[in-house]
């Protein structure tokens, strides 16, 4: 089975797809990397005319809904996705959209993609913590599966277009910036991150609270962990109290 790479844009996976659209059940699609390999593989250019003709086909054949969910579940990292989506694309060209929601292993596979993105991404928006940095800007920073960055951003912007604040990709490396409303997503090598003198007064007086009315014997971890993933608590100031 030939392995065809591509860039990892979105229109570099669409030119995958019109290239090779009568052979997507005999490849297997996938980023390029720097690692060397002995296998046979084929390196597929970006072309926007062609990712254009493929998202044109797709919203007028199929739906502009189908369209929308292939470009979540393309920002997932599950494994194998952009074979699973592309030939989960040709099945439905040939017997419908009704194959998403079938038994079918590859409806089933981008449903579980879908489901995992908007639960991650939902988590996100509920527990996000924001910390004054220097020159006054609110910053947040977090750990995805899923390439969740730019939902994430535009639910925060909605809530705080007047705001000078950060949103940070950990894993990515990559930050939303948004200055009052004008924004930019740009990628990010080093990170020198320094909390305002207000900060830490608040921070320490949250904490002091916290501890204050917190009763030690009524302590019920897995509950917390029910309410909050543990995952989350290293961005939490009370779960990092130095005793």
């Amino acid at each position: 089975m030939d392995i065809i790479v591509y860039d990892g844009s979105f229109d570099g996976y669409l030119t995958v797809i019109f290239d090779y659209y009568s052979d997507l059940f005999k490849i297997k699609i996938e980023i390029e990397c720097k690692q060397i390999s002995f296998l046979k593989i084929k390196k597929v250019e970006t072309k926007v005319e062609k990712s254009k003709k493929v998202e044109d086909s797709i919203k007028k054949n199929l739906s502009n809904e189908f369209f929308f969910k292939i470009k979540i579940a393309f920002k997932t990292d599950y494994k194998n996705k952009d074979t699973i989506i592309a030939r989960l694309i040709k099945l439905a060209y040939i017997k419908g959209l009704m194959i998403i929601n079938s038994s079918n292993k590859y409806g089933i596979a981008f449903n579980k993609m879908l489901k995992n993105y908007e639960s991650e991404t939902h988590d996100l928006k509920g527990l996000l913590r924001f910390r004054e940095i220097q020159e006054e800007y609110l910053f947040a920073e977090y750990e995805s599966h899923n390439n969740v960055l730019e939902d994430l951003s535009r639910h925060f912007l909605k809530r705080m277009p007047k705001e000078k604040f950060i949103i940070y990709d950990k894993n990515r490396r990559r930050a939303f910036i948004s200055i009052y409303g004008n924004v930019e997503v740009v990628d990010i090598l080093d990170l020198d991150i320094e909390e305002s003198d207000r900060e830490k007064f608040f921070k320490s007086l949250w904490i002091g609270f916290y501890d204050t009315i917190a009763i030690k014997e009524r302590v019920n971890k897995k509950l917390m962990i029910s309410n909050m993933p543990k995952k989350y608590w290293k961005y939490l100031p009370e779960k990092n109290m130095i005793k």
